[in-house]
């Protein structure tokens, strides 16, 4: 097998797993996260994705089992909406290799976040913040066309909601990047 999914939706999950075997992608796939490292072994799989319902800490206890088990396993943490993409690049390209950006990070900054953006080269940027109550609710936080250099872009706390939340950004389609910010 080629990748492992660990979600929580059964539908969602059926979706992505034929998303991923249309693109010839050997994939497996569960919703039982609580026993995804007892029932796999991470040394049967290139990648192992988790799903936004996965959350902490039991997805760090699942990453920790999979490290153990394979050091040389990606491990990604994606989202249902762009989770096909996200991984069939991941699986096609070095995962450190990053066309467009060498940095990208959030931090928490005086009751909002900051997002932290450099560019190598101009591109298209799309942010969006997905909301993971009664199913998962996303909004577009910014879209452009950047230049290469510094960009800093500010995520008010009203965009940022009780549960888990995940700060997606696409850049030129094709490059993506994902942050969990979890409230509770």
């Amino acid at each position: 097998m080629d990748v492992l999914v660990i979600g929580k939706d059964p539908e969602v999950l059926a979706t992505v797993k034929e998303g991923l075997i249309a693109r010839g992608i050997a994939t497996d796939g569960t919703t039982d996260a609580e026993r995804a490292s007892i029932d796999f072994d991470a040394r049967d799989f290139a990648l192992v994705a988790f799903g936004g319902g996965v959350t902490s800490p039991l997805r760090e206890r699942l990453k920790d089992d999979f490290r153990r088990q394979n050091p040389d396993v990606v491990l990604l943490d994606t989202l249902a909406p762009v989770a096909v993409s996200h991984i069939s690049a991941a699986l096609s390209r070095d995962a450190g290799k990053r066309e467009f950006a060498t940095r990208f990070e959030i931090i928490e900054d005086a009751g909002s976040y900051l997002m932290h953006l450099d560019l190598k080269k101009e591109c298209d940027v799309c942010m969006e913040v997905y909301h993971a109550n009664n199913g998962i609710r996303g909004i577009t936080l910014g879209r452009g066309r950047l230049s290469a250099g510094p960009f800093a872009f500010r995520i008010h706390e009203r965009e940022i909601h009780d549960g888990l939340n995940i700060i997606l950004v696409t850049l030129d389609s094709t490059e993506i990047y994902l942050h969990k910010i979890e409230r509770w």
